[in-house]
């Protein structure tokens, strides 16, 4: 070995229930399952920046965001207990924090002592926002290591919640990557290992057998293996090494067999993954008791040449209909019939298969248990079923709306589990409609309103009694709200906010003219007008009445603007029979007061054609 380089990185294993673990790729971000809380589903984001770690941080920045699943959108006013605890389960520091805004932040600082610095809340808790963040000094980031931090929501916008709930639950680690060099055929080549667990005190490539071992020092004893989760390592191998490149690779720990995870799916590095879970190290000590001693061996083995048009299978990440779970020597596929939203009430059936995680094949000749959990509830339990062609189908019911949990446990008797989460939920009524307006993308920003284009068409005209559907095309949500962004919402309709892909619908009874705006967008702006209406009264007219109550035209002037607005039907006269000239046409004091009112909008168009109407019974006005 040329150098040995230690650099801390963050990497983040979200933790599904207590067992099904999916391990990240240092991004900093990670979010946690959902949780069904108040007749709502929620989840929440871990952020830390940095996101990788060299050792002289001043300080981690933690920012917890909670989510509204249903909707999409961030939880303000949001309190939250916040535990956080080392791969031993031990607790380091607890604390209750609320934030205003849309995160939660506390800024860790690195320390042997634990210290609280910031301001408290109306509640008493900490204020923790993004102007006043909670400054916590605690032993955190000293070394690397596993925390657990467990976060259980105690209030929404001052709220507090309706029962107890289990807390959201991420666990990450803080690695170590060291690079290494080994000498094959006279060739240096560069690797990487990356120890989740603990310092690797020494690197051996064994040229004869073609094997490369990273050892750590690890304790054995059964109370302490008990007490972690599990150990996590990885070697990042080039590919440019042709011995593990284009031959298979056999993974040991201390020389026993192990079936990790080996990706190929990269285009510069192989990434070989030992994830042992302390149900798997404790088989090893029954199994392999003499061969263990005091350290952790992690072997690699160059073994027969590959046949290199067999695509390996990469790893995959799973989605609401079919979910993947990697789990130490078996890879679980979930589908469940029908596809898309599950509801309360329908038969539900389970399509489950059991695969090689790296060669993807089906493994037949399967026994295992299957539990179902709905809102913690456990609702089916069985335990020997049997899957001889590596796959089964099971039906289930969910009774009621909530949190579903499937869990594949003792596949074959192995210590072997998966968890997939899922939600039922009411279905949507499907709204119609007369008219339809598009919401369209990109209008969560401001632009749109340049050319209308926030609400696809920006005006509408429909009759009495006809349905306006809007449909949310935009990834973000938005709301329809009768009103403007300047007076604010009339009360006439409000479709509340409509998360991506959803719709809201309206029935007009009344004929007028309905504007309406996005209350979280206020520069997206609409109108729908219903029934015939009057042109507007082009502002010259107007202009002029005024100009004639002032003297500034003379009465032939201002008649022939009336006269204009009678012909085009903008105002609009009664029935009204013309009289006879009486040889005066002077204009009373009084009409030439009601068009200066009329002008400043004083009074209404009504009012005004009173005044008309008495030129044309008098035969001043001709129409």
């Amino acid at each position: 070995m040329n150098h040995k380089l230690f650099l801390g990185a963050l990497y983040l294993l979200l933790i599904f229930g207590s067992t099904q673990i999916a391990y990240g790729g240092g991004s900093g971000s990670e979010e946690s399952d959902i949780i069904f809380i108040n007749q709502n589903y929620f989840k929440v984001q871990l952020e830390t920046s940095p996101s990788i770690l060299e050792g002289n941080e001043e300080h981690v920045t933690f920012d917890i965001t909670t989510i509204n699943d249903d909707t999409g959108q961030v939880v303000l006013g949001v309190e939250h207990k916040v535990e956080i605890f080392d791969g031993q389960g031990n607790l380091i520091v607890e604390f209750d924090a609320y934030s205003p805004d849309e995160k939660l932040r506390t800024l860790i600082i690195p320390s042997s002592n634990v210290n609280f610095s910031g301001e408290t809340a109306e509640n008493d808790a900490w204020l923790a926002s993004n102007d006043s963040p909670l400054t916590i000094e605690a032993p955190l980031f000293l070394e690397g290591g596993l925390i657990d931090v467990q976060m259980t929501l105690l209030s929404i916008e001052n709220e507090p919640v309706s029962e107890t709930e289990t807390p959201f639950q991420i666990m990450f680690t803080m690695g170590e990557f060291i690079p290494f060099s080994i000498d094959i055929d006279d060739v240096t080549h560069d690797l990487m290992f990356a120890t989740y667990f603990d310092k690797i005190d020494n690197f051996h490539y064994d040229q004869r057998d073609k094997k490369l071992t990273a050892q750590m020092l690890f304790d054995w004893n059964e109370d302490f293996i008990e007490s972690i989760p599990f150990v996590h390592a990885e070697y990042y191998i080039p590919k440019t090494v042709d011995i593990f490149e284009n031959h298979d690779i056999m993974l040991t720990v201390n020389d026993i067999s192990y079936f990790g995870t080996i990706d190929r799916s990269g285009n510069e590095e192989i990434v070989v993954h030992f994830l042992l879970s302390s149900k798997k190290l404790l088989k090893m000590i029954d199994e392999n008791p003499p061969e263990l001693n005091d350290k952790m061996i992690f072997g690699i083995q160059s073994g027969k040449l590959r046949d290199v048009q067999k695509s390996d299978a990469s790893l995959e990440n799973g989605d609401k209909v079919i979910q993947l779970s990697s789990e130490e020597d078996w890879k679980f596929h979930l589908s469940l019939t029908p596809k898309g939203k599950i509801n309360p009430g329908n038969d539900v059936t389970m399509h489950i298969e059991f695969h090689d995680p790296i060669s993807n094949v089906i493994i037949q000749q399967n026994v295992y248990d299957l539990d179902v959990f709905l809102n913690g509830r456990i609702i089916e339990s069985k335990q020997g079923l049997e899957a001889h062609d590596g796959t089964d189908s099971v039906k289930i019911n969910f009774d009621q709306v909530g949190a579903a949990l499937v869990r594949i446990s003792n596949v074959n008797n192995f210590d072997t589990s998966g968890e997939f989460s899922f939600k039922v939920s009411e279905p949507k009524e499907e709204l119609i409609g007369d008219h339809f307006v598009d919401i369209g993308i990109g209008t969560s920003l401001p632009g749109c309103e340049t050319d209308n284009s926030c609400y696809l068409p920006a005006s509408l005209t429909i009759e009495p009694n006809q349905i306006v559907l809007w449909d949310n095309k935009d990834s973000s949500a938005h709301t329809v709200t009768s009103g403007t962004p300047d007076e604010g919402s009339s009360g006439i309709f409000d479709s509340g906010v409509v998360a991506a892909g959803e719709k809201f619908s309206f029935k007009f009874e009344e004929n007028g003219t309905f504007d309406y705006y996005c209350t979280l967008h206020p520069w997206m702006i609409g109108s729908v007008t219903v029934g015939e209406t009057k042109p507007a009264v082009p502002a010259w007219i107007k202009n002029n009445a005024g100009w004639w109550a002032e003297g500034a035209i003379d009465d032939d002037a201002f008649v022939q603007g009336i006269q204009f607005l009678i012909k085009e039907n903008v105002l609009l006269i009664p029935a009204t029979s013309s009289g006879e000239n009486s040889g005066s046409n002077e204009i009373p004091a009084w009409i030439k007061n009601n068009a200066g009112w009329w002008a400043e909008g004083a009074i209404d168009d009504d009012a005004f054609v009173q005044g008309i109407q008495f030129l044309i019974t008098n035969g001043i006005l001709q129409v």
